[in-house]
């Protein structure tokens, strides 16, 4: 497996060892996936050698694998099967009740609900999800039930090998739109398409606002799967929700609400994950746990249990009354979604985003720019892009703070190009009911916990903040 230190291929390759296969694979360094991978049992390389696939019966390589990868060139040589590691994930998912779940925002999320309702439900799934969980089974685990629980990727496509059972669609937003030609439209098509996967008398589980996108789409299946619509229910036409969330509390890092079924009460439901993004994800997991008979009663209790995933509005540490939280949060939207729920902790949001690739940056620049305005403080650091992916002229973390800063004022924005460097210069600007969420897919996570050292560090005292 080339790439195997990846998410995606990684939880692949964690579940084919659960299998019984023996697996071996490289990356280009290590990291904790590559050292679990190593202590259940992979062979793995760091480094790429021809040498490397000796032995195989399959070659499975990541998106980010070049086409003249010396492995890649060796298995072509050798006559070695070579799959796209959606490819591998299909022959997983589509061989038994796959449940795939697609969409911009929310994906690792309601694949984490609905593996530890059915964990704990007892239904024993197989589950690949794009992220780790603080409950079941980490991020992939092999069931001996007959469910699969996956995400589907329609950042290159590969979304359209899954044939699932019950798919879910959370949301359409113009993202990934570099592999799309820079049309949104390409990407909405790609969507579509997805649909006509599901298998005959499955389902689709769609939110209202992707549903107002696809909704032609969903109307031309003529009834070969049945439509599940959910939703927060403040939009109009809410009457039209199957699913709606009502009476709903948020406090801090929980929430409280009613859950509503064709407009008749199922019963109250309590998370202990911040947001109205996560009530509403929650509906899409309650959605597709009634849809294979559990009782709603269970599966609530169930998500009372659940506590995330990493990475997703995770707490981090606190010092000297700061507390650091961290979130994946890269897209505008998701920007937007994050800080609000970080302002229902009734403390001063301090925000560090760290943009990923020049490609997305370019074409959100300005939606970027507006996502702030529940933050107090916003700190923007340098793009993080990993290769093959290659600057762009006039597209800088630098020039986007200017934008952040016409939007929300200077005196609230920072930027820090180095993000090794935020630390230091964040410390005088820290007060004791401050909250810090570092956000973006990259590496700014690393920011939090060097924050909370220096801030432990500090010679001040903490009783001045």
């Amino acid at each position: 497996m080339i790439g195997i230190g990846g998410t995606g291929m990684s939880s692949i390759a964690t579940v084919l060892l659960q299998m019984g296969y023996r697996v071996s694979g490289s990356d280009v360094k290590e990291s904790p996936s590559v050292n679990a991978l190593q202590k259940a049992g992979a062979d793995v390389h760091i480094g790429h050698a021809a040498a490397h696939v000796a032995g195989a019966d399959l070659v499975v390589f990541s998106s980010a694998i070049p086409a003249d990868n010396p492995e890649i060139l060796e298995a072509k040589r050798l006559g070695i099967p070579i799959l796209h590691r959606s490819e591998m994930l299909a022959r997983i998912l589509n061989n038994h009740d796959g449940i795939a779940v697609a969409g911009a925002h929310g994906k690792t999320t309601i694949t984490g609900m609905i593996a530890h309702i059915f964990s704990s439900l007892g239904l024993d799934p197989t589950v690949l999800a794009g992220g780790e969980m603080q409950n079941h089974c980490v991020h992939a685990c092999w069931g001996r039930g007959k469910h699969v629980v996956a995400e589907a990727d329609e950042s290159d496509g590969s979304l359209l090998r899954y044939y699932p059972q019950i798919a879910v669609v959370t949301s359409v937003e113009a993202d990934h739109l570099e592999n799309y030609g820079g049309r949104l439209s390409e990407l909405i098509d790609t969507y579509a398409r997805f649909l006509t996967n599901i298998k005959s008398g499955g389902t689709l589980v769609i939110s209202s606002q992707a549903y107002a996108v696809l909704q032609d789409s969903v109307e031309q299946a003529n009834g070969r799967f049945s439509v599940i619509v959910y939703g927060l229910g403040e939009e109009s036409g809410s009457e039209q929700l199957d699913y709606r969330a009502g009476e709903v509390e948020l406090a801090g890092a929980t929430s409280a609400f009613n859950v509503y079924y064709h407009g008749e009460l199922l019963g109250r439901v309590r998370l202990v994950i911040p947001g109205a993004h996560n009530v509403e994800n929650s509906l899409a997991a309650i959605a597709v746990a009634r849809q294979v008979d559990l009782d709603f009663q269970q599966i609530a209790d169930a998500l009372e249990g659940f506590h995330g995933a990493h990475r997703r509005f995770e707490w981090v540490g606190e010092s000297c009354g700061v507390v650091v939280y961290d979130d994946y949060a890269h897209h505008p939207t998701e920007l937007k979604k994050t800080l609000q729920a970080a302002a229902l902790f009734g403390r001063r949001v301090v925000a560090i985003f760290q943009p990923q690739r020049y490609s997305r940056t370019k074409i959100l620049m300005n939606e970027f720019a507006r996502s702030f305005q529940d933050a107090d403080l916003v700190v923007i650091t340098d793009i993080y892009s990993p290769p093959p992916e290659k600057p762009l002229p006039e597209v800088s973390a630098e020039r986007l703070s200017e934008l952040v800063a016409e939007q929300i004022g200077s005196e609230r924005v920072l930027y820090v190009g180095n993000k090794d460097r935020i630390p230091d210069v964040l410390l005088p600007h820290l007060g004791a009911n401050d909250l810090v969420l570092t956000m973006g897919a990259g590496d700014v996570w690393q920011v939090g916990p060097a924050l909370l050292q220096r801030l432990r560090e500090s010679a001040r005292d903490c009783s001045h903040r």
